[in-house]
This record gives C-alpha cells, structure tokens and sequence, in this order.
C-alpha cells in the first residue's frame, strides 16, 4: 500500500513537471514565430547594407552552373547602402573586376522575367549589421578592383601574387569579415556536366578542380548562415 502510495505521488509530480515545460513551450514559440515573422516582413520592404543578392544570369558559363549547382543563380552580389529608391542602390560585386555597381545594371543582367533573389546574414538579425560606411571601407582598402578568377579557385592569385576572386567567392570573403561565425568554404562539384568542366578547364591546361574548397550562389541559399527574404520585389 505504501509503495503504491509512493508512486502515485511520483507520477503526479511528473506530471506536473510535464505541464509545466508544456505551458513553457507554447508560450515561447508565439512569441519567437512573431518575432521572425516581423523580422521578414520588415526585411522584404528594404535591402540594406550586407544583405546579398542572388542573380540568374544567361550565359553559357552562367547556365552551367546553375545546372550544376541545381539552383537558378549564377552570380551573386553584396548590397552597398539603402535607399527608399532601388535605383539609388549600390551593389558590390566580382564583374571583371571587383566593382561598385548600380543595382538597376544587375537586374537589366539578369534573365528576363526572373527575380533576384534577396538573403540577409542572420548575424545581422541577431547583432549590429554593418553600416555603408564601414562596408566602403573594407572594400575600399582590402578587395578594389580585384581581378575576376575564371578559374574559380578558392586560393588563386595574378601575376602580382595579388588574390583573385570569382563572384561567390568574394561574397563570401568580403561579408566574412563581418561575421562573428564565417561562412566556410564547400567541397565544389563538377559531375554533372563533366564534359563541360573538362574542356572548360583545358584552356587553364588544369585538371577539373573536383573537391576543392569553393562557393557557389547555391552555397549561400542552402546555408544556414543566411535567412532568406524571398525573391526581391522591384520598386
């Protein structure tokens, strides 16, 4: 009778203690959807400074990797400043050479009838997001006017022994030092289109650089490093 007793009482305390991490839970998780939710719908009304965006562009390189990658971007630019006009908006980018460009050329480069598509660091919900100063600062001093790197190596340099960057590739590396917890490099992979790859790299006279640490426009969508926003609305 005691033992019987006994467990009863412990079975009542359980599930006390059951409720009561029950109640916790669903009066938190309001509270966290609501706070995400007026995180996005504040962040589709504006692009600001570090946000990235995603660009399908139409090229015969371009189309590539999109099939490769399995994602319908190619490119891939970091937002200088805000603006209420989105023609006001500036862009840095890896386009020859890395740039300072006008968002209304991105957009006239991408494929007709397709968005860009807009990704914001979720550091930069979570703390302080960089200002368009600090940003032209880093850019100005550390990856102006750096040359393009067709051979989408992840450490590849010029004649000068100076860096040089593809567009992922230097999205990732300029918006990184920013970043408490960076972005790393991926494993890139060249299979499903090897023929391609093949005689796209004979003209480096290099193998296919199959594995090597890379970037890619679908790295920074699948990464959990960068909440998405959803396809950018022109204004």
């Amino acid at each position: 009778m005691k033992m019987r007793i006994l467990f009863k009482q412990a079975f009542s305390q359980l599930q006390s203690a059951v409720f009561f991490i029950f109640c916790v839970l669903i009066a938190q998780t309001p509270a966290l959807a609501s706070q995400f939710s007026n995180e996005t719908r504040e962040a589709q009304s504006v692009l600001r400074p570090g946000d990235i965006l995603l660009v399908p562009l139409n090229c015969y390189v371009c189309n590539a990797i999109e099939k490769e990658t399995g994602v319908p971007y190619s490119h891939s630019v970091v937002v200088a400043n805000e603006a209420a006009d989105q023609s006001q908006i500036f862009v840095y980018e890896a386009w020859g050479k890395t740039t300072k460009t006008n968002l209304s050329e991105i957009q006239s480069r991408a494929q007709k009838k397709q968005s860009l598509y807009h990704l914001r660091p979720r550091e930069f919900f979570e703390g302080q997001s960089p200002t368009e100063m600090q940003l032209a600062e880093k850019f100005a001093s550390d990856f102006s006017k750096t040359q393009f790197d067709n051979e989408f190596l992840w450490n590849n340099v010029d004649e000068n022994n100076v860096e040089k960057l593809y567009c992922a590739e230097f999205v990732v590396k300029f918006i990184n030092t920013f970043l408490q917890n960076p972005q790393p490099p991926s494993p890139m992979s060249f299979t499903k289109l090897g023929d391609f790859w093949k005689k796209y790299y004979q003209q480096f006279g290099m193998p296919v650089p199959e594995g090597e640490p890379g970037a890619s426009p679908s790295t920074l969508y699948s990464s959990s490093r960068f909440i998405k926003l959803g396809l950018l609305k022109q204004n």
